[in-house]
């Protein structure tokens, strides 16, 4: 059912212009926006509905916004209210200094629906069959003017408070890093890169082991302040897999243990080769 999604964004985002000169008032004047994060990164998600809607549309779908703000995902495609093949879409954003400097989001909490479910999630972790990111990178414009207000006629001379921008939309799970976001969340952090094509591409560690690895090592990491150092790392990981009573590691949805087996061990191999 989502096999579709990627290659339809990116032709749709061809003819999406980036350019917005901020917030036009009753009486026609327009309130620049200025580099605050989270005003650049709201434009982005507004600029990526329409984009979402037309998909949906296109394929008979519904497109949902949770009600509260504060959960999980940004948006919901799906048939109907009571179907088990939801997609979470999530919108994320972040800016670098130059072309070249590391890339890193974070991805959403570790410590919550993918433990009991139901915790800041829209519907149940288990009605979702896919999770995608669409990912905003960008440089801040220096030059933007903040909190300016100019006559909608002479909204040519605002200054856009972002530049360079590049997007991608990937599976969550194959641009995820194996570390939290930052030293002190419950927050998943993507693979920190310089490569914007290696996130694109989905190329993080996750991608060769699977969606059932990345619900496996995020459902029993740490959490944040518990004492807890089972593993910290992808390698840790392997090591406390391989000591595990296979009965004993559950997952909230049915997984094939064989065969995460023979994805762990070939990653383990390929390891001790290099």
């Amino acid at each position: 059912m989502s096999d579709f999604i990627i290659d339809e964004f990116y032709e749709e985002m061809k003819h999406v212009s980036f350019d917005a000169y901020g917030i036009l008032d009753s009486n026609d004047m327009i309130h620049t926006l200025g580099t605050d994060s989270k005003i650049i990164g709201r434009i982005f998600e507004m600029i990526t509905e329409p984009v979402l809607r037309k998909i949906a549309d296109r394929h008979n779908l519904q497109l949902k916004t949770p009600e509260a703000q504060t959960v999980y995902p940004d948006f919901v495609l799906m048939e109907n209210a009571q179907s088990k093949k939801k997609i979470a879409i999530d919108v994320k954003t972040t800016y670098v200094d130059t072309p070249n400097s590391t890339i890193k989001f974070t991805l959403g909490s570790f410590g919550s629906y993918m433990r009991n479910n139901t915790k800041n999630i829209e519907y149940e972790y288990t009605d979702y069959i896919k999770h995608y990111v669409i990912g905003f990178v960008y440089q801040r414009n220096d030059l933007a003017q903040e909190s300016r207000v100019y006559n909608f006629a002479d909204r040519n001379q605002i200054t856009f408070p972002y530049k360079n921008v590049r997007y991608f939309i990937q599976e969550k799970y194959k641009i995820a890093g194996d570390k939290p976001g930052s030293g002190n969340t419950e927050n998943i952090g993507s693979f920190p890169t310089k490569n914007f094509n290696a996130v694109k591409e989905g190329q993080g560690p996750f991608s060769e082991l699977g969606q059932d690895a990345f619900d496996l090592y995020w459902k029993y990491y740490p959490k944040y302040r518990s004492g807890d150092n089972t593993y910290k790392s992808l390698d840790g990981f392997v090591i406390w897999f391989e000591d595990q009573d296979k009965t004993q590691l559950e997952l909230l949805h049915p997984y094939d243990y064989d065969a995460l087996v023979k994805r762990i061990t070939a990653y383990r191999n390929r390891l001790l080769r290099h």
